[in-house]
């Protein structure tokens, strides 16, 4: 049983890697790459809390809600780790204070197409991956008609991040044990209040969630 197990925790960390390599690339079509860390952080929330308007299943249901935004420290293992593969480029390293008083790395992340345009091929060949991915295009352009400044703030006014009810330092659950996934709803509403009675599909209702965090930024509703 344990030896069963062991595979199983080995397959799920490969699959997490190869998805995070499929999350850059559609950063990088998107023109978003290199990405800082918190950046990469944030796309990785957005994908995550939006994942069920495209029917796709959640990777993490779970986050710590921090002051600096949305940081999963499973997904910063899985990223250092195919950097030290040479999947994945760091740019620009060096060292930053969090808000914690902790040292954190900081660094800017691409692909190394040498050896990740091999890990897309393959993937390319299954059909759950390629609707990941193309859920992942459709949100990586639509982060990308928000400025940098506005993406820096963007997840935190996402309807399950802003929950004022959840401090800061305390775990925001919504696809993990609870099933109340704020942001699908409000890309849901957001979708059947377009006039004319027509009904966005799920790419469109991506774009209407991203431009109404836009609006949040800069004091709207």
């Amino acid at each position: 049983m344990t030896e069963i197990t062991s595979r199983g925790d080995a397959w799920n960390a490969v699959r997490r890697q190869v998805r995070l390599v499929v999350l850059i690339h559609s950063a990088e079509k998107a023109g978003l790459a290199p990405l800082s860390v918190l950046r990469l952080h944030a796309f990785a929330f957005l994908s995550n809390v939006l994942a069920p308007v495209w029917e796709m299943p959640v990777l993490e249901g779970k986050v710590l809600k921090r002051k600096g935004g949305p940081f999963y420290p499973a997904l910063q293992r899985d990223l250092d780790r195919l950097v030290g593969l040479g999947v994945v480029i760091i740019s620009n390293l060096g060292h930053v204070l969090d808000e914690q008083k902790r040292w954190r790395l900081e660094g800017s992340y691409r692909l190394h197409r040498l050896f990740a345009d091999h890990i897309l091929e393959r993937v390319s060949q299954f059909e759950e991956e390629r609707r990941f991915s193309a859920f992942l295009d459709e949100l990586a352009f639509a982060v990308s008609a928000l400025s940098d400044d506005d993406l820096d703030k963007a997840s935190t006014q996402d309807a399950i991040y802003s929950d004022p009810i959840v401090d800061f330092g305390n775990v925001l659950d919504f696809a993990e044990w609870q099933h109340k996934n704020a942001a699908a709803t409000a890309a849901a509403r957001l979708g059947r209040s377009v006039p004319g009675g027509v009904r966005p599909n799920p790419g469109e209702e991506i774009h209407l969630y991203l431009r109404h965090l836009k609006a949040r930024i800069h004091g709207g509703r």
